[in-house]
């Protein structure tokens, strides 16, 4: 991939987000980088997901230093370096504070494969069960790269979620899955016991839903959909 075309990807992202209910005011952020880059693209610190544009993405290093575009990144990014560091294998990093995945996090519950589109997430996804503040140096983030390992999710307890992907589009589509099984579970978990899937089950829907073609499709749906309603991002094909 281009670096044109994983900034662009990368915006589309924030947008997509946004439309989701996940901005997150100015908390929320997301990283993208060329894979084994030691630098990451994101957005100046102070703007919400729904005012990012092309040319207000920044160039940063592992320091959060900026190196390309104006201002600051956000100053609780080493959340990501520290993953990135331990993790050749990711591209994007997504955190966000969505309602539900605030809410199960804070249950102390970790997202059970209850549901088709959930099953992405199986034997995926951690609980992070700390908060010891906001996260402004590397320790926090190392412990937080730690407890998230070679999965694909992690929730942050009392704090909110986390995703990576090989690319944006997997974070991005992650995280909107996320946001909706956590939903579906807390309602669920509301009403009755948690059924589960069985595991061969949910092995084959989650191996049939990141099949590259698959999620190739459902982003190219999603970069349409905000196009339209969001004209300057275009609609992608």
């Amino acid at each position: 991939m281009s670096e044109a075309a994983l900034r662009d990807d990368l915006l589309h992202a924030y947008h997509i987000l946004d439309a989701d209910g996940q901005a997150s005011g100015i908390a929320g952020h997301l990283t993208a980088r060329l894979p084994g880059a030691d630098r990451f693209w994101s957005h100046r610190w102070g703007v919400g997901f729904d005012e990012v544009r092309a040319d207000g993405l920044i160039e940063a290093d592992f320091d959060l230093k900026t190196l390309r575009g104006e201002g600051r990144v956000n100053p609780t990014l080493h959340i990501h370096t520290r993953i990135y560091r331990t993790r050749p294998d990711v591209t994007c990093i997504i955190h966000t504070h969505g309602k539900a995945g605030v809410a199960l996090g804070c249950t102390g519950m970790v997202l059970e494969p209850i549901t088709q589109t959930g099953a992405i997430f199986c034997d995926d996804i951690a609980l992070f069960d700390e908060f010891h503040g906001i996260v402004l140096d590397t320790n926090e983030g190392d412990a937080i790269a730690a407890a998230l390992g070679p999965r694909r999710g992690l929730l942050l307890k009392n704090h909110g979620a986390l995703v990576v992907g090989a690319s944006v589009a997997e974070a991005c589509i992650g995280m909107t899955v996320l946001e909706w099984a956590a939903d579906v579970q807390l309602r669920a978990a509301a009403a009755g016991p948690l059924q589960r899937l069985d595991v061969a089950a949910a092995a084959q829907s989650k191996k049939f839903l990141l099949d590259a073609d698959n999620l190739g499709l459902r982003w190219a749906f999603l970069k349409r959909k905000i196009g339209r309603s969001r004209p300057f991002l275009g609609a992608s094909a």
